[in-house]
């Protein structure tokens, strides 16, 4: 008997493939995963990208992940229309589900074959559903916090914010985790889906809280919905 795999597909904001991703969709998913992805940067280098898109005194700032693992900035703004048409692209191949790869407040996106999770939703509800007041964030980047902010006090939390990349030194991120350790937030979400699980249980140790990840979040909710018609007991994870 042959066993189908789930297509998933992957956009990310900034360069594909995420091998950074790689071992924790394992962990999360199981094996039988057929995993597509495509970047809205893809095709572009590092120094084309900063000199075409800077992002000085632009407050919409998002963080990704150069192909190389090189950390890569660009504003929601200039983002978007790239963005889009990498998701049009991937729309093409049908996947059965398809995940942008960020959790900042991109523009919604209509679903053309399969579903379209797009973490900001995602993510905002989940801790809605916990009850919670306060909320301790973590996100790549300093000129990311005012911004992180007013999008958690919106949603009707508490908010103490710190940063610390999930694409460089670990420095930063203990540092983070220092500073949010004294907050009277039980949990610190870490609001970048770079942000690995190993990465989580090093800031968990350093501050004593529970530490949850975007990726764990979201992609628990991609095996919920790819459950319904794949066995995800079997098959290998295509990189």
């Amino acid at each position: 008997m042959t066993i189908t795999r789930a297509r998933l597909g992957i956009v990310t904001i900034g360069q594909s493939p995420r091998t950074d991703l790689h071992q924790d969709l394992h962990t999360l998913l199981g094996n039988s995963i057929e995993l597509m992805e495509i970047g809205a940067l893809d095709g572009l280098d590092l120094k084309t990208i900063t000199t075409r898109y800077p992002i000085q005194g632009k407050t919409d700032v998002l963080v990704s992940r150069m192909r190389d693992g090189a950390q890569v900035t660009i504003s929601e703004s200039d983002l978007e229309p790239l963005l889009i048409n990498a998701i049009h692209s991937m729309q093409q191949r049908q996947p059965e589900v398809l995940v942008v790869l960020c959790t900042g407040e991109l523009p919604d996106i209509a679903a053309t074959h399969g579903p379209v999770i797009q973490p900001k939703d995602v993510v905002r509800h989940f801790f809605a559903g916990l009850n919670l007041q306060h909320l301790a964030v973590m996100s790549p980047e300093s000129a990311q916090i005012t911004n992180t902010r007013n999008r958690w006090q919106k949603a009707g939390f508490q908010c103490d914010c710190s940063y610390g990349s999930p694409y460089q030194e670990e420095a930063a991120r203990y540092q983070a985790s220092q500073e949010l350790k004294n907050s009277a937030a039980d949990i610190i979400y870490l609001d970048c889906m770079g942000y690995t699980l190993a990465q989580a249980r090093q800031i968990a140790q350093w501050s004593g809280k529970t530490v949850v990840t975007a990726r764990q979040i979201i992609f628990k909710t991609v095996e919920t919905l790819l459950l319904n018609t794949h066995s995800m007991g079997s098959g290998r994870l295509l990189k």
